[in-house]
């Protein structure tokens, strides 16, 4: 019997076991993650109020549901592992080892700057469950002193994350003074024009100071050092804590992927050992940007071929594009587009729709797909 492996049980790596279990049921399906469950970071803003418990879910729980087997192991990866796995169709575990037939990567992304030191915090640190500790913490500083947060980064996790703490500061009235600091000239540089408009306009609302085209340096315990871009002035700020969200790489490293979904490295072609996800660099037009929108889809897709492989039928070629995108800006706002990159949403409209894409995954860990069209 034919068994496929999938190291990494992110958004790519459940797309492709689910898919595989439901259209050959007779595969064998082995997922192997370091961590016990799989967690749906695009929810982790929420979790400064709600336990991040609510947005995992056990992979043996999912194993039992769609039929796989879960290892819970950690695998080192780099090109002199990928081609001895090709070589050998096997991959270590342990103390022993397992076969495959094809095997997928779809490990995802690291944190471009990981949150290091003291008060410096980043999406790990949500993961782990820290968030209702840290505000509970902030309330009781504010009591005695003035609390200044400082958020690093102007993409749709870092303000996620901004605004969602800035609605929870003023329901519990803590008093704090939020500054966003940002490399770039304008938020969300992958959105149209007018979601950065959108978001400028509520920070002025919400009296969150923009720092744009300045860098993060370093948190010490009450301050934060900074250098504008232009004139490379350094100078520092109080600040109680960073919370830093200055992007994702390719983790743990980038994997060259041809249109079909299989990785070729230095120009030779790993026809058993497919990529998905953050961790793959797919060649050819498909949306290629590190989303969950993006690794759901490269998942299917790597799922769609290897069944093709099996039944003797041509591969498929990865040419989805992007339907929208949308953020939230606290508990009822949101931005975003939908359809043409100039038909912008915002409001609690776009709030319902995001909410609604949230749910269109759940449905799929429950074994609904409402995913239309081919990736």
């Amino acid at each position: 019997m034919a068994q496929v492996v999938v190291l990494g049980g992110g958004y790519a790596g459940l797309a492709s076991l689910i898919s595989l279990a439901k259209k050959m049921p007779a595969l064998q399906l082995h997922l192997i993650d370091a961590n016990p469950e799989h967690c749906k970071i695009t929810n982790l803003h929420k979790t400064f109020a709600r336990q991040v418990a609510d947005f995992k879910l056990p992979y043996t729980q999912l194993a039992e549901r769609f039929g796989f087997t879960f290892h819970q192991h950690r695998l080192q990866i780099d090109n002199h592992s990928l081609n001895r796995w090709q070589q050998q169709k096997k991959i270590p575990l342990g103390d022993s080892e397992l076969d495959f037939d094809w095997l997928i990567i779809s490990t995802g992304a690291a944190a471009l700057v990981p949150p290091r030191g003291r008060q410096v915090y980043g999406l790990e640190h949500l993961m782990a469950g820290r968030g209702p500790d840290l505000l509970e913490e902030w309330r009781t500083r504010a009591e005695s002193q003035r609390l200044d947060l400082s958020f690093v980064g102007g993409g749709a996790t870092g303000l996620q994350i901004l605004f969602e703490l800035k609605a929870l500061l003023r329901q519990q009235k803590i008093d704090a003074g939020l500054r966003l600091i940002d490399m770039n000239s304008r938020t969300l540089p992958m959105m149209p024009e007018g979601a950065h408009r959108y978001v400028v306009r509520k920070l002025r609302r919400e009296n969150i100071i923009y720092l744009p085209q300045t860098e993060y340096l370093e948190q010490t315990d009450t301050s934060i050092k900074l250098r504008e871009c232009g004139s490379d002035r350094e100078y520092q700020l109080d600040s109680a804590a960073t919370l830093l969200f200055a992007g994702v790489k390719r983790a743990p490293i980038s994997l060259p992927t041809n249109p079909f979904g299989q990785i070729e490295l230095e120009g030779n072609l790993l026809p058993d050992i497919f990529s998905a996800g953050d961790c793959s660099d797919y060649a050819g037009n498909g949306l290629n940007q590190l989303t969950a929108q993006a690794a759901v889809r490269k998942g299917k897709l790597v799922a769609h071929n290897i069944v093709n492989l099996y039944a003797g039928r041509r591969l498929r070629p990865y040419r989805y594009q992007e339907k929208g995108y949308l953020m939230s800006l606290g508990p009822i706002d949101a931005v975003g587009w939908v359809g043409l990159h100039c038909n912008l949403a915002r409001g609690f409209p776009a709030n319902i729709l995001k909410e609604a894409m949230e749910s269109q995954y759940d449905l799929f860990l429950d074994g609904v797909d409402t995913y239309l069209g081919f990736p």
